[in-house]
Formats: structure tokens, sequence, C-alpha cells
């Protein structure tokens, strides 16, 4: 518990120790009192012993209670939340898993594909066939037509 402290009318100023000229008589300002005396700013002080007016705790149960139930529910939607991000985790990992067993599917078919229709499977049935290489693409081939 706290004391008020007895003011003091004669209070010197800053320079000189002369005292202040400009002070003012009725201090209006928040947190100052109208007899001179030096601001509270929250402090509790008891000035009537006798007082039936008694302030209440900052903390009542019902807010404590409060707080507790808040915390409490945003611990369960936090909980929650890092269940439902697991098993979302779990479904990206076995859908990338699909993919990559799809992709590697799709490469091999691609490979054996290619193999079936390359330049080199091409030739070589050419050859089998009775077609004479006619060398690079730079030449000019002329149809003749003996109908002339």
């Amino acid at each position: 518990m706290f004391v008020q402290t007895p003011s003091k009318n004669k209070k010197k100023g800053i320079s000189g120790g002369q005292p202040a000229k400009n002070k003012r008589k009725n201090f209006l300002i928040k947190g100052f009192n109208t007899d001179g005396s030096a601001p509270k700013y929250g402090r509790r002080v008891k000035t009537d012993p006798t007082s039936k007016i008694s302030k209440l705790p900052a903390f009542t149960p019902w807010k404590i209670v409060l707080a507790v139930f808040l915390i409490g529910i945003c611990g369960i939607i936090y909980i929650s939340h890092v269940f439902n991000t697991q098993q979302t985790l779990k479904e990206v990992n076995q859908l990338e898993n699909e993919y990559n067993k799809a992709l590697r599917i799709y490469q091999e078919n691609r490979l054996a594909y290619e193999r079936l229709t390359g330049p080199k499977v091409i030739y070589q049935k050419a050859r089998e066939l009775g077609f004479e290489n006619a060398g690079p693409a730079d030449q000019i081939i002329y149809i003749r037509t003996d109908k002339e």
C-alpha cells in the first residue's frame, strides 16, 4: 500500500533556485490533482481508511477463466491445424510418388517408341526392302518422264 506524500507549496524552479514564475494554479491535466500535490498515475492511494469504496483487483476470476478458455480454444485449433497439415503432406507425397511412377512408365514407353521409329531402324528396313541410300539431302532429284 502506498501513502500519499505531503505536497510542498514552495517549489524552486530549474534555473538558479528561484521559484517558478509561470506556475499554473489549477492543474487541469489528467494525472494532476487540483490541490497541487504530485500526480498519482494509477498508484493505489488510500486516502480515507474508513472509505467503503474498495477497488476491484485488475484480474478478476471471470477474466482469468475467459483467458484460459480462449487460450484452450486457440490450442485446439492449432493442434487440429497441425494434424490437417500432416494429412495433407501425406497426400501430397502419395500423389508425388504416383506422378513419378507414371512419368517413369511414360519415359520407358517413349524410349521404346523412339527405338522403333528412330533413323537407324528406318534405314535398316529401307535397305531390306531394296532402297539405296541417296547420300546427303543436298542433292536435287530430277524426275524423268518418258512420255515426252
